[in-house]
């Protein structure tokens, strides 16, 4: 089957409708759990500031305000999480419904050359990992763009050469998060066929036990066996070290940039562009970056995953029955109905 360039994802968007307004609510407390962050960075470089001076009456009174920041920001962030699972979990049951009824439907003979372990991970495995993507979508993945467009437009208004000589490495940062997320797809692409391969063996194997015995094929059946859990091994650690050369390497970019930063900080201030309070808020700032870049990283090779997953599911919703009723065909009595008229 001759695979297309767009996301199978696009195809979730029907799936999404029916919950929009879960999703909505969820977006409102993303929006009021995002303007926290700018925020929070000025109050942190004004605590600074008082710090500094000693001032603790002033440095007591910011700290209440702080305070009450971070209570409206984690119920917004209780609210965003809360109303995404829900929506999410939703999603996720509509699909898992609408693949089974379709299934119904295709003709024996398909059911003839399929398997049955990988008919079984489809509706279970990769249908949960979709839902999980639509959950990480709204509820980590679009709060952490929103909190980097934020903290970056915040860091602008403080400094706008500082902040776009501090932007050097992030378009490498990007072709690499990308080049490693499109290695990431392939290898779960293979792992997912892999896994299902081997459930379904499990499935031929212990249902037909009985001949296994019969032929004394068990040493056959256990290297059978090993050889496909192998293949299925160096497809996971295939996998597995990829993230293991991706985290160092975005980490040890994300530290030149920080080191870069500080070198021009300081030159900004010897230039009495920045003063040391907004440097330090400044820096509050460049901090709340780290944990959405972190999670961007996260959630890019999770979503080449769970793309794999929707690509098995919306595959097999592509398929069409071979023998398909007539038009203005008679319906049969539904099960448990005789069709025989009462008295």
């Amino acid at each position: 089957m001759t695979r297309s360039n767009r996301s199978s994802y696009w195809q979730l968007l029907p799936y999404l409708r029916p919950h929009w307004r879960a999703i909505a609510q969820a977006l409102l407390c993303t929006l009021v759990f995002t303007a926290c962050w700018p925020i929070l960075a000025w109050l942190a470089g004004e605590a600074l500031g008082f710090l500094v001076q000693g001032n603790v009456p002033a440095l007591a009174r910011l700290s209440g305000i702080l305070a009450g920041i971070f209570l409206v920001q984690k119920l917004a962030q209780y609210g965003q999480d809360s109303q995404m699972a829900k929506a999410a979990l939703a999603i996720a049951l509509d699909l898992r419904k609408r693949v089974y009824a379709h299934l119904q439907t295709l003709s024996l003979s398909y059911f003839e050359t399929s398997q049955t372990g990988d008919l079984s991970y489809r509706l279970t495995e990769d249908i949960d990992r979709v839902g999980e993507v639509v959950n990480k979508i709204f509820h980590d993945f679009t709060p952490c763009v929103l909190q980097l467009v934020a903290v970056f437009c915040y860091m602008i208004y403080l400094n706008w050469q500082l902040t776009l000589a501090s932007l050097v490495v992030v378009p490498l940062m990007g072709v690499l998060i990308s080049w490693f997320g499109e290695r990431m797809l392939v290898f779960s692409r293979r792992s997912q066929t892999l896994i299902s391969d081997l459930s379904s063996q499990l499935t031929e194997t212990f249902s037909g036990i009985r001949l296994i015995r019969a032929f004394a094929a068990e040493e056959y059946e256990i290297e059978r066996f090993s050889h496909e859990a192998e293949k299925n091994r160096r497809a996971k650690y295939a996998a597995a070290w990829l993230k293991a050369v991706q985290y160092p390497v975005v980490g040890f970019l994300y530290a030149l940039s920080v080191l870069l930063l500080l070198l021009l900080g300081g030159w900004q201030i010897s230039q009495n562009n920045l003063t040391g309070e907004e440097f330090g808020s400044y820096v509050f700032a460049v901090a709340m970056l780290i944990d959405p870049i972190a999670h961007l990283t996260d959630n890019y090779n999770e979503f080449k995953q769970g793309e794999a997953s929707s690509d098995r599911i919306f595959e097999l919703l592509a398929l069409r029955p071979a023998v398909v009723e007539k038009p203005g065909a008679i319906a049969s009595p539904r099960h448990g109905q005789s069709g025989i008229p009462q008295r």
